[in-house]
């Protein structure tokens, strides 16, 4: 084989196939067809593969040994997908031309994809849902763009085109979804020589542990006494999940939002798993919880006085995760927190459990004198469970968004399952289902909170010039 010929043959190749891409039309004397050409082109897109995602990876590359493979197996189901259609539609001299016609077009349909990618890495996380939307536009084109080549060598459009257009998705590309889906030669390394799980494995975790007890008493004791025929509001939250941020901040949150909204100053408890408040507060443990409800108890008028309980973490079917690695702590079951809530005597209870697969407590929890609201159903995952991110998708919509506007729970909770409904589809998100459940009893509990809340809220600021 003689090298600068080829190498001829494979430039006009690759321009014929940018063109085609294009949708421009194209002669086929344009293009070289033959079993060198077709190597070649194969060696070629894996070359420019191989450099612009090594280019990309930058600082720190790694490569990816199985991706190998997965790319030689796309390459074989092409084959077999263009061997299929041409023997049983377009004829089997149409082959070779269909391959050399695809691979042709495939360094300049990379070239955009690469820079689609970058794109995204470039996107805030909450504008990620436009690169979903060009990627899908991406793989439209690109579907196009084979349909044009097919047409190309069936010398036009027929019922044949679609046909194999069909065969071409059913035996190329979705086999490779399942079977060649890790075909990325070079990832950004995540190792950077620093031990991210260094302080957790430097914790003194007898010490940590054998100071709870002490720890939660102070803060239980700095909880006031109810008064005498106020209807008051308690609050606990509970961040289940160490070693990711955004559980600490949502918990710390919806304290904030309920100290300063709805009055449980100096009547609200945050239990957190996290490093940075280890030496702080307690931890977010069933044995805490449980003491901390016990307590709270002892404090409320069981008639009169409601608790607010907000649980945040990562979560299971029927559990919500509790973890402070290297410790060994219990996850939270549906059935633990209702053993808890009723052995402490707490009444009227308004339960907030932001993590996947939440809607799992719902049915155990609800009663006459409760208002619950879950972020999924107990079959679903919710989103947002991310550090960038200051809120989960259920804590943005629920505290920031709905109840630090109003003071009605009620319609917070109905509106919150609205607004993440409509996030999700903009976003092509699977349906997470938050679900949402008010006693009778509660309703007309919460009506009368959010009235007395805003009776206030309209006195303050009326007495407020005057300071």
């Amino acid at each position: 084989m003689q090298i600068k010929p080829q190498l001829a043959a494979l430039r006009r190749n690759v321009n014929a196939g940018t063109r085609l891409s294009l949708f421009r039309r194209t002669q086929q004397q344009e293009f070289s067809v033959s079993p060198d050409q077709l190597v070649l082109l194969i060696i070629l897109n894996f070359l420019l593969v191989f450099v612009i995602e090594f280019a990309c990876s930058f600082p720190d590359p790694a490569f990816n040994p199985p991706a190998i493979a997965a790319n030689a197996l796309d390459v074989l189901l092409f084959l077999f997908a263009a061997w299929l259609v041409s023997r049983l539609l377009l004829g089997k001299a149409a082959f070779l031309r269909l391959a050399i016609y695809v691979y042709s077009m495939s360094p300049f349909l990379f070239l955009c994809l690469a820079l689609l990618m970058q794109l995204g890495e470039l996107l805030p996380p909450d504008r990620l849902q436009l690169y979903g939307l060009l990627y899908l536009c991406y793989l439209g084109w690109v579907l196009l763009a084979i349909g044009w080549a097919f047409t190309r060598v069936a010398a036009g459009f027929s019922r044949r085109v679609p046909a194999a257009m069909l065969l071409i998705v059913l035996a190329w590309m979705v086999p490779v979804s399942y079977f060649a889906e890790d075909s990325t030669l070079w990832y950004a390394s995540t190792d950077d020589g620093v031990d991210e799980y260094a302080a957790f494995r430097n914790l003194d975790v007898e010490r940590l542990y054998y100071r709870q007890p002490e720890l939660l008493d102070v803060h239980l004791q700095a909880l006031h006494m109810q008064r005498s025929g106020t209807e008051d509001l308690y609050f606990i939250g509970f961040a289940g999940y160490a070693l990711q941020n955004i559980f600490r901040n949502e918990t710390q949150f919806a304290r904030a939002l309920f100290d300063e909204r709805f009055g449980t100053r100096d009547r609200s408890l945050a239990l957190i798993n996290h490093l940075e408040t280890r030496d702080e507060l307690p931890l977010a443990t069933s044995v805490n919880l449980q003491r901390a409800l016990s307590y709270i108890g002892t404090l409320i008028d069981p008639d009169e006085d409601m608790l607010v309980l907000f649980l945040t973490s990562h979560g299971d079917r029927a559990e919500l995760s509790v973890n402070f690695w290297p410790m060994g702590l219990n996850d939270m079951t549906p059935g633990m927190l209702k053993q808890y809530l009723d052995d402490a005597g707490i009444k009227w209870r308004i339960i907030m459990v932001s993590a996947c697969y939440s809607g799992s407590f719902m049915e155990v929890l609800k009663d006459d004198n409760t208002a619950i609201m879950t972020a999924s159903s107990a079959d679903r995952t919710s989103f947002g469970c991310d550090d960038r991110r200051e809120l989960t998708y259920f804590g943005e919509a629920l505290l920031k968004n709905q109840l630090r506007e109003q003071f009605s729970i009620e319609a917070a909770f109905s509106n919150t399952a609205r607004e993440i409904e409509r996030r999700e589809k903009v976003e092509r998100l699977d349906p997470s289902y938050p679900q949402i459940f008010i006693g009778d009893a509660m309703q007309e509990k919460l009506q009368r909170l959010a009235s007395n809340l805003s009776r206030a809220a309209a006195a303050s600021a009326l007495l407020r010039p005057l300071y």
